[in-house]
């Protein structure tokens, strides 16, 4: 009897160790959730002028009392993101194209033209299907270039006008026009000089603008 009792203990033993050793091959309850779905994507910035035929200002026999009226770009942000518009100007050229005898007479001498800085601009921003813009920039100076500033169309050159910013969707209008005094005068800085209007005859001025919109 005695050596039996050892002997059961010893199977008992071994009976629970086995049981413990056993129980780590047993997996437990678990649940997997997969989302493959995620998406980043970047907005766009897409600025829209116009249609397909932009407007383009094209002006012939210009003469002094002349004004163009108002010339208007629909400007559109067709984009998802917001961002702030800008316009640029850069006059190219202004030609002298040939010096009738009248030009000769007032004293003009060739190239450059001076058609640029006579010309007086207005500028601005407004609802497009306006008429007129709200918010004005003009020129009031003509004339050859002195040390307080450029006069005229030239004025305008290397220059940018702010809009603001235009969100997606939105759309606003770019108004311009330009004009010819009566009665040509150059601004010296100090005060007008009369001047002969023959000076402009046959000149152009080309201009080029340059609308911008960059990221908020």
């Amino acid at each position: 009897m005695r050596k039996i009792m050892p002997l059961l203990l010893s199977i008992l033993v071994i009976l629970v160790a086995g049981m413990f050793v056993g129980a780590g091959i047993f997996a437990v309850f678990s649940d997997t959730e997969t989302i493959n779905e995620n998406c980043l994507k970047a907005g766009t910035l897409d600025l829209e002028v116009g249609s397909s035929t932009p407007v383009v200002i094209t002006i012939t026999n210009m003469k002094p009392g002349d004004d163009t009226d108002y010339h208007k770009w629909r400007c559109k942000n067709v984009g998802t993101l917001p961002g702030k518009l800008y316009v640029e100007f850069r006059v190219i050229s202004n030609d002298e194209n040939e010096v009738v005898e009248p030009e000769v007479i007032a004293g003009d001498t060739g190239e450059p033209g001076e058609l640029g800085q006579y010309l007086h601009y207005t500028i601005g921003w407004g609802p497009y299907g306006w008429s007129v813009p709200s918010r004005l920039k003009s020129a009031w100076q003509t004339g050859p270039r002195h040390p307080w500033g450029i006069p005229g169309l030239n004025g305008l050159d290397g220059t940018t006008y702010e809009y603001g910013v235009l969100g997606p969707g939105e759309e606003i209008g770019f108004f311009m026009k330009l004009s010819l005094d009566e009665d040509l005068r150059r601004w010296d800085g100090t005060k007008w000089v009369d001047v002969d209007d023959n000076i402009i005859q046959s000149d152009s001025v080309q201009f080029m603008i340059i609308f911008h919109l960059e990221q908020e």
